[in-house]
């Protein structure tokens, strides 16, 4: 018989394993010191029972800590100079969740750039994915990161809510990554845009250690814009349930049919008053065991 039980410490928050006592052999003429022997041993362990017992009353389900992960995109900053409707270097406060190169949206441009220094995008390309060049006159204006799919490409990912055995790769943040092997739930949701004037459609799938999984994708269709300043806008969202190796990475990949269809994070607004919106929002729930 063997018992797992969730120790919480500052230190360590995994699972022990505790396995139940090799029992001594019983002699044939009666010893007391075999009789104490025995008891002391199912004493330990019965009170290992008893712990694990109390952990699992309901009252006292908050020292349980399951494997879970939380992460969403938070590619936000503000300009900090005017610019105008050419200019190739944005100034901003800082581009520390944004991609080394990717694309940008300032009110109603898209903006693609080939590199960043700490306070700027460089190499940019004005009025891209069907958008308009346009001077961007207020200092302090919010500028978005917008992921795009010419080619199919995993999401980006650059924030963590909660992690507890599941986390962001440092080196890839765009590949979640399991400590503890179990069947999990992952949902995601992605704010999705477009300027073009038709619709296209947009598919998003898993993958598994570099491996499509099977079955895990769905097609979903972006309106196209309303005007020249407003585009066409979607949230896509599903979930499914895998199981996971200790060691496994997921990551979900996204492709657009146009190739102008964009995950794009908002900034928070005034009318109406709302929080920044993330291009993507992805949680993974640990569900049972293998």
């Amino acid at each position: 018989m063997t018992i797992y039980t969730k120790v919480v410490t500052t230190e360590d928050s995994s699972l022990l394993k505790t396995v139940a006592p090799a029992l001594p052999i019983a002699p044939i003429e009666y010893q007391k010191v075999y009789h104490d022997q025995l008891n002391n041993i199912l004493r330990l362990y019965f009170n290992q029972v008893d712990k694990l017992i109390s952990q699992l009353r309901l009252g006292d389900l908050n020292t349980l800590a399951l494997p879970q992960g939380a992460f969403f995109q938070d590619g936000v900053t503000t300009t900090t100079a005017t610019i105008s409707n050419s200019a190739t270097t944005i100034p901003v406060a800082n581009t520390t969740n944004f991609q080394n190169t990717g694309a940008i949206i300032i009110e109603s441009e898209i903006i693609t750039y080939s590199g960043k220094t700490p306070t700027s995008f460089t190499g940019c390309l004005r009025g891209q994915f069907g958008s308009t060049a346009a001077a961007h006159n207020v200092i302090g204006t919010y500028v978005g990161e917008a992921q795009s799919a010419t080619a199919p490409v995993p999401l980006f990912m650059s924030e963590t809510t909660s992690s507890n055995g599941v986390a962001l790769d440092p080196a890839d943040k765009s590949k979640i990554v399991f400590t503890t092997a179990g069947y999990y739930n992952i949902q995601f949701s992605a704010q999705l845009l477009s300027f073009d004037n038709a619709v296209d459609n947009v598919t998003l799938w898993f993958s598994q250690n570099g491996n499509p999984i099977p079955y895990s994708a769905g097609i979903g269709t972006i309106p196209g814009r309303l005007s020249a300043t407003k585009p066409g806008t979607a949230i896509i969202s599903w979930n499914i349930i895998i199981s996971i190796n200790a060691g496994d990475y997921i990551q979900l990949y996204f492709a657009s049919d146009s190739g102008n269809t964009l995950a794009v994070t908002y900034p928070p607004g005034t009318a109406p008053v709302h929080p920044i919106s993330p291009s993507v929002i992805l949680t993974a729930t640990f569900t049972s065991a293998l």
